[in-house]
């Protein structure tokens, strides 16, 4: 009986062994098969590669995009440098977003005052409120005249942002044909017309030079001043007045 048993497990072992081995070769003849197909190939292009001229490899070093291979390049080690503080503004000023200064109404008693930025803020305020022509502002009379009107109101002692309203209104913005042609930018009249001056900066002092005059007459407001018809035509002078304001407080 026992040898019955054994004989099961034998005849069991065999049949086992004929229904798994075949596979396993076939397997093993597999992968045989792949080694002796696809590392001569391997080799094959890696012999062709390393087998270039010496003229052909420095062309794939210095231009890889020719090639098909993307240039790779370590990044470079940048220390960091704190940032020092400016004290002044950087150029150009119109890159810089600046807050206007003036907050006043038609009836402040403010043009005596002194105007309490700088140069350079009084001159970005006017480049931002003249046009550009063909993409530039430099032909504009007003353009980088900050210094003039600031001068000007300390000989005077007229606040310089309401002489650069008075002019942007008297001008349409540096561009009617007196500004342009007879540096007149206030809208200065004579008996004949239309005055000229030699140059805008003369024509910056005379503004003032009258301004001073009117406010002596005890016309201290833009409203006075513009009512009284001592530098608009009275029946101009509420319009005159509102644009008047609009301008100075843009800067």
């Amino acid at each position: 009986m026992h040898l019955t048993r054994i004989e099961a497990c034998l005849r069991y072992g065999r049949m086992n062994l004929k229904k798994f081995t075949p596979q396993k070769i076939i397997n093993e003849k597999v992968k045989e098969k792949t080694l002796k197909t696809v590392v001569p190939v391997t080799m094959a292009v890696a012999e062709s590669v390393t087998s270039l001229s010496g003229h052909a490899q420095s062309l794939i070093k210095t231009a890889p995009e020719t090639f098909g291979f993307q240039r790779f390049e370590l990044p470079k080690f940048v220390p960091y440098m704190p940032k020092r503080e400016e004290k002044t503004y950087p150029f150009p000023l119109s890159n810089l977003d600046l807050t206007p200064k003036n907050h006043f109404n038609k009836n402040s008693k403010f043009l005596r005052t002194q105007y309490s930025g700088t140069v350079e803020e009084l001159d970005y305020f006017i480049e931002k409120l003249i046009p550009a022509k063909n993409g530039s502002k430099t032909y504009n009379p007003f353009y980088k005249k900050g210094k003039i009107f600031i001068d000007a109101g300390k000989k005077y002692n007229v606040n310089p942002t309401f002489l650069v309203a008075i002019g942007m209104q008297e001008s349409g913005r540096g561009t009617s044909s007196a500004a342009l042609k007879k540096n007149n930018i206030g809208g200065i009249t004579l008996k004949s017309g239309q005055k000229k001056f030699v140059n805008v900066e003369d024509c910056i002092y005379d503004m003032a030079q009258i301004i001073n005059k009117r406010i002596s007459e005890r016309l201290t407001t833009v409203d006075a001043i513009g009512k009284s018809g001592r530098y608009c035509a009275k029946s101009a002078s509420e319009q005159w007045v509102k644009n008047v304001m609009y301008y100075v407080n843009k800067m």
